[in-house]
């Protein structure tokens, strides 16, 4: 059995390339099957924004990757090629590769949903891969749904003010501990990928003909069932501030009925996470519920305290740092799972629970 791990940084220059890596490296001697991938493109040398250095990916020998072809052409590691696959990014073709000689390389992978599903089976399946992982961000995390859990990774990048950054990570934790729909109430929705409602007496599903996601349009729809509705099942993305206006309207209509959400990643594609756990008490204080029909749990915060730092003196980005020990000991303070500094303390609270998961599956 495989374990997938996605690793999603908040926003840019949080840390990362650099958790994958030290992760990749504490785990090479481990006699474990690794393949990797990227939602995106990561790995660059140098920012592109703020032309500070930025850690690329180390790979060695045995390691497989779903990786663009101009990818490979432009690595100072070579590869054999397994497969060429018929997914196409701006960089080229995703091939499936072997590393037959170790060295620096940038990852491009596929970009959405259903090609990461098509790669992640193939490394599975085909190649037996112990451990996939899955490099992404926040602003590209919908494919993150294909994975078994994820590492978030984020810091001074992020909000240089340490106890914001604190608040709104502990925000994103409790989006990952929504409760999963049970059994029954996932084969209602099963194989509905359009805005459903499940009325109370489990009648015909109404199922809006066009929409997947929270909008303006779905909003008073949703309102006009909502008197008979058991379930809401939402597939797709939801704004916060659409999840606002729901919730403006329905008020104490909530009661006894659940609000289905695909995943976590639906929400957190919506907006910034303290507003919408503030709907989702909402939701709570009217006697309603908030489910999602995959849970996937989060193992661990990773915490950078680098930032890029503009001098206007020089008309430039200078690399800038928040106090580490403060940073971790606040967020620490507020999050219940491991919160590690990867540079300052190694990844090994990360890779012992990794291969305890592999061992398990």
């Amino acid at each position: 059995m495989s374990f997938v791990l996605g690793i999603a940084g908040t926003a840019k220059n949080t840390g990362k390339t650099t958790t994958t890596a030290a992760i990749l490296r504490a785990l090479y001697d481990k006699n474990i099957s690794i393949g990797l991938t990227s939602i995106g493109y990561d790995g660059e040398e140098i920012d592109n924004i703020t032309g500070l250095p930025k850690p690329r990916f180390l790979l060695k020998t045995g390691l497989i990757v779903a990786i663009a072809e101009t990818c490979i052409k432009v690595s100072k590691a070579k590869f054999k090629i397994i497969k060429s696959t018929n997914i196409m990014t701006p960089l080229g073709r995703i091939l499936i590769a072997k590393v037959i000689e170790g060295g620096m390389v940038v990852i491009a992978g596929p970009n959405k949903s259903i090609e990461l599903k098509t790669v992640l089976d193939f490394l599975k399946q085909k190649l037996g891969c112990e451990l996939i992982i899955v490099d992404g961000a926040l602003n590209r995390i919908a494919p993150m749904k294909e994975t078994d859990a994820i590492i978030l990774a984020t810091g001074a990048a992020r909000n240089t003010n340490i106890d914001a950054l604190a608040y709104e990570t502990k925000a994103i934790c409790k989006l990952f501990n929504i409760n999963e729909a049970n059994s029954r109430e996932k084969n209602l929705v099963l194989n509905h990928d359009k805005i459903t409602i499940i009325s109370q007496n489990i009648r015909e599903p109404f199922t809006l003909k066009y929409s997947s996601l929270l909008d303006e349009t779905t909003v008073i729809q949703i309102l006009s069932k909502i008197d008979d509705a058991k379930i809401i099942y939402i597939p797709g993305m939801i704004p916060h501030t659409m999840f606002r206006k729901l919730n403006n309207m329905v008020k104490n209509h909530w009661q006894n009925k659940s609000l289905l959400i695909g995943d976590v990643f639906k929400l957190l594609a919506g907006g910034e996470a303290l507003e919408i756990i503030k709907q989702i008490n909402a939701v709570y204080r009217n006697n309603g519920d908030v489910k999602v029909t995959k849970k996937i749990s989060l193992l661990a915060v990773t915490v950078n305290p680098f930032y890029p730092l503009f001098r206007f003196d020089k008309n430039k980005y200078e690399e800038g740092f928040v106090n580490s020990h403060v940073l971790l000991k606040k967020m620490k303070a507020c999050i219940e799972i491991p919160v590690i500094d990867v540079k300052n303390q190694g990844p090994s609270v990360i890779t012992d629970i990794l291969y305890r998961k592999i061992k398990d599956n």
